[in-house]
């Protein structure tokens, strides 16, 4: 067994692991420009073509009256039409799907990054409406303030207080009692 990559035997004594494994790496680290955009252009492209070739079939098989010269037309044009409509319109969906998937992501991010700051203020008690929980002081402070007086602003061992059921000296700078909530 390998010591850096458990449950994987080596392949021999000249590295072949070790250089399958890189080119792996290096196959894994190309990115060669977004796949959507080439199944927009893609898809884009095969239906038109397809609804084309269609055509032509249909122009080319309604010029004579005899089915054995029909057929050709209906192969080449027709079913390989039909063939390439299908295929580029299945190609174009797998764009739109991957427009919404990318569309989706960004929303996720962008909500769990709002959620990440409501948690913050509601953590911090910033929040209006927290009743008792408006008031903080250090760890082993007499005196409580607002959780955005400059004096405890940005320090992390603050603790939540009730001025009413402990016995803590109100802030002169910010002055908590203020009815400026």
């Amino acid at each position: 067994m390998s010591a850096t990559t458990p449950g994987v035997r080596r392949a021999g004594a000249d590295g072949r692991f070790d250089a399958l494994a890189q080119q792996v790496r290096t196959i894994r680290g190309r990115r060669t420009g977004r796949t959507d955009i080439w199944m927009l252009y893609v898809g884009g492209s095969l239906m038109p073509l397809g609804g084309l070739l269609i055509v032509l079939g249909w122009l080319g098989a309604s010029r004579t009256p005899f089915v054995f010269e029909q057929t050709p037309y209906l192969i080449s044009g027709g079913l390989l039409g039909l063939g390439l409509v299908i295929g580029g319109g299945f190609v174009y969906f797998g764009y739109w799907q991957s427009l919404r998937i990318r569309e989706s992501r960004r929303q996720n991010e962008d909500l769990t990054a709002a959620v990440a700051r409501l948690e913050a203020l509601l953590g911090n008690g910033n929040a209006v409406g927290v009743g008792a929980a408006r008031f903080v002081a250090t760890a082993q402070g007499s005196i409580f303030h607002r959780p955005d007086c400059a004096v405890v602003d940005g320090r992390s061992n603050l603790r939540k207080v009730d001025p009413d059921r402990e016995d803590l000296a109100p802030c002169q700078i910010c002055d908590p009692l203020s009815d400026k909530s």
